[in-house]
């Protein structure tokens, strides 16, 4: 891990634009998030546990239908340990979160999490493995991970755990840095008497702009790939949006920390 953000705020906006699969259902999403990494270091200086609360909003419109918004309030938790004499660690999560279409306390709590066993083959090289477990409001949701962190060299990496996440970064200087974007994303919310459900996956391109020494604001902007939405009261019965897919431009704001410069 080459940085940390302690805060950060996001917000994506998805027109009905697009290049391809734009032949479905017109679909315009908005995003929101705010979230936080807050890191307990143990007294070796290589272990951690980090807590990371977070809120997030959905805010979808079909066909010029009412949006409706969904909301998410979670709180994962991590224990991150490496085992001593040896190449190998490993990142513990545990995920409570309350998914619904309103904020209220009659919500049902998501329980999930995610092992992430780490082999550092290098300095530069790190290669991860691992499997996510979440229970979705439509069935138990699992899904093998296979990650890698690799400082290619002082200006190039290349991070992630896919399938949620890769990015590959490039350093222009001190003040910034670009690069491009893979993420999917899978979450339903509680919508009774049934569920909402949203598969969202993204490829763009990004600028990193350190506004001071901590400080960023991220640009990026992408076309989303195989969205899918669907609504339902199980996993046997439910209902394709047939949303399109679209660009989408993205804003954030973070307090970050990096380990390499």
């Amino acid at each position: 891990m080459d940085c940390l953000d302690i805060i950060n705020l996001k917000y994506t906006n998805s027109p009905n634009t697009g290049l391809f699969n734009h032949n479905k259902n017109a679909t315009a999403i908005e995003y929101f998030s705010l979230g936080t990494n807050l890191p307990i270091q143990f007294n070796n200086k290589k272990d951690a546990v980090i807590i990371s609360p977070f809120f997030e909003m959905w805010s979808p419109q079909i066909n010029k239908n009412r949006r409706q918004n969904y909301y998410s309030l979670a709180l994962p938790v991590s224990l991150s340990k490496t085992i001593p004499g040896s190449k190998w660690s490993f990142l513990l999560t545990g995920i409570i979160r309350m998914n619904d279409s309103s904020i209220n306390n009659k919500g049902r709590m998501q329980v999930g999490g995610a092992l992430i066993v780490n082999y550092k083959n290098n300095e530069n090289l790190t290669l991860k493995l691992g499997a996510y477990v979440n229970s979705e409001y439509f069935g138990l949701f699992v899904m093998p991970l296979l990650g890698i962190d690799w400082r290619i060299n002082e200006r190039n990496n290349l991070f992630g755990v896919l399938p949620g996440n890769l990015t590959y970064e490039h350093k222009i200087n001190k003040h910034f840095y670009y690069g491009a974007n893979f993420r999917a994303i899978t979450n339903s919310y509680a919508n009774p008497p049934g569920y909402w459900r949203i598969d969202e996956n993204q490829l763009g391109i990004y600028l990193d702009s350190y506004l001071s020494k901590n400080i960023v604001m991220n640009v990026e902007a992408g076309h989303s790939l195989f969205r899918k939405i669907q609504t339902g009261l199980d996993d046997k019965s439910r209902f394709n949006a047939n949303a399109n897919d679209n660009f989408y431009f993205k804003l954030a704001f973070s307090y970050r920390v990096r380990f390499t410069q």
